[in-house]
């Protein structure tokens, strides 16, 4: 290792995750800084965003005093930051009152409003985004409505992504990809959305510059350097959003690559070089961390948190054996599985534990085993809770295949891409080869794509990802026998949504 060397940083929810890479995209340190979250009522969930930026000075301490060439070999940072949260600002810069992170759900009643003002299928054709709470000015007009005294000295209002970058650049700036999270960016001109503006009340002035997340917006702050250890000329680039972050960093940026992220919920991502709509508002439209693509993205369905719930609530002999060192309690249950046939022997499972995502956006739709006999086991349910999440992987493939993409291969990221089993039966259901990136964690290694292109070490996105990206030998092909099983599976599935939308509802 010779350097020069970048830094990329996963700002998430839960901590953040820096890395330090050389220019030929070895890892050579990573340090991760934990941080609290707050739910101070039903439906809320905040952040001290402060928080965030120490985390980050932490994170950077240690990877200067990790780097080979010291902190003047370390050339460029980015930022993959948590999507659809809130920060108001006053006129000093700070923080009003805490950050509405991307979970929190108390502007329903603000949503409802605009949805007067607005009609939904106008609103998702203007900014590519469905008119959702889960989006970030939603969050600001509730500020707005219920803390009147608060936005009253309100004089901007940006997501995490730009709160920090603030912190380090001194520069109050967004990429597009977290700009669309706000759902007031047109993803079609990547500017801001005058029909959108005029719908929700936002003024633009309280917005931060938009920019592309490969963008150099000059370098550290003194003030940052000092306390990171960083050298005063360190560039900055803009940076993009976590799911953004994640599919670049697993290489797919290209159109018809699809990224699968596995984690406690499942967002999937697919590139796309020109904006597109999905008549079925399934898959939103928003600019990729690349400037020169767009990702068709359904933000996430409950997935791995499903299958940890099993785990937890249902396999106390595994978790025995885990915790004395004799394997992975996931791992013993995916060999349970996989001796059950593709279906499960009939039985499904709807995997809304937490309302739906696919194959609508649902809230009131709730988790349901269908088909239990006294034949089927633990490991048929197991199995079916796997074949769920693949059904709903489907939904989202075909609906952007409905949107005019030819979708044309997986790559799964994230804790839920290290289970052999499921990573098959999501192949056998989509009919889609799967792959796997070498580091599955690709969030920190997607913002050091970004630091590296500004900072003039690789000269464009797909150098970077050529150099910082490779793949596990062992890609899934899918089985044409189990294809076959699939289908009449996936109907089934589809068949016990529809019949339970009316008691959904109820």
């Amino acid at each position: 290792m010779t350097g020069p060397y970048v830094i990329g940083c996963d700002v998430g929810s839960q901590g953040t995750n820096a890395a330090l890479y050389d220019a030929d995209g070895t890892l050579v340190a990573s340090a991760y800084e934990t941080y609290p979250l707050s739910f101070p009522f039903p439906t809320w969930a905040e952040q001290d965003p402060d928080e965030w930026n120490a985390a980050v000075e932490r994170a950077c301490r240690r990877l200067v005093d990790a780097c080979p060439g010291g902190a003047g070999a370390i050339r460029g940072i980015s930022f993959g930051s948590q999507l659809d949260g809130m920060v108001v600002c006053g006129r000093d810069g700070r923080p009003l009152r805490p950050a509405m992170i991307w979970m929190d759900r108390r502007a329903e009643a603000q949503a409802a409003a605009v949805a007067e003002r607005i009609d939904p299928r106008a609103f998702y054709r203007a900014v590519g985004a469905n008119l959702d709470s889960s989006h970030a000015v939603f969050k600001a007009l509730w500020v707005r409505d219920e803390e009147p005294g608060v936005w009253e000295r309100a004089t901007a209002i940006m997501p995490p992504g730009s709160y920090v970058l603030r912190h380090v650049a001194g520069v109050l700036a967004v990429d597009y990809s977290n700009a669309s999270s706000l759902a007031l960016l047109d993803p079609r001109t990547r500017t801001w959305s005058e029909e959108v503006l005029e719908a929700t009340g936002i003024d633009p002035a309280m917005l931060p510059e938009l920019g592309p997340g490969t963008g150099a917006v000059g370098t550290v702050t003194t003030a940052f350097a000092e306390v990171s250890g960083l050298d005063p000329a360190t560039i900055v680039a803009v940076g993009c959003g976590d799911e953004m972050a994640a599919t670049l960093g697993a290489g797919v940026y290209e159109p018809g690559e699809v990224c699968d992220v596995v984690g406690t919920a499942e967002p999937v991502c697919a590139a796309s070089a020109e904006p597109r709509e999905d008549p079925t508002m399934l898959v939103e439209c928003h600019p990729h961390a690349d400037p020169d693509a767009w990702l068709l993205e359904n933000p996430g369905f409950v997935s791995g948190g499903n299958l940890r719930w099993w785990r937890d609530q249902f396999a106390p002999v595994e978790r025995d054996a885990e915790a004395v060192g004799l394997g992975d309690a996931y791992d013993f249950l995916g060999q349970e599985a996989g001796r059950v046939p593709p279906g499960a022997d009939g039985l499904v499972f709807l995997p809304c534990m937490q309302g739906a995502m696919a194959p609508e956006w649902n809230g009131a739709a709730r988790g349901v085993f269908y088909g239990l006999t006294l034949a089927h086991t633990r490991d048929h349910m197991t199995r079916a809770i796997l074949e769920g999440s693949a059904f709903a992987l489907r939904d989202i493939l075909d609906a952007m295949r409905e949107a005019g993409l030819g979708v044309r291969r997986l790559t799964i990221v994230g804790g839920g891409a290290k289970g052999p089993l499921w990573r098959q039966i999501k192949a056998d259901v989509t009919g889609l080869p799967v792959r796997v990136p070498v580091s599955v964690e690709t969030t920190a290694t997607g913002a050091a794509v970004l630091a590296s292109v500004a900072a003039g070490v690789h000269g464009s996105v797909a150098e970077a990802v050529a150099s910082f990206v490779a793949y596990r030998p062992d890609e899934h092909e899918p089985d044409p026998q189990a294809r076959d099983a699939y289908e009449e599976a996936y109907r089934r599935y589809r068949a016990v949504y529809d019949a339970l939308k009316p008691v959904f509802a109820s």
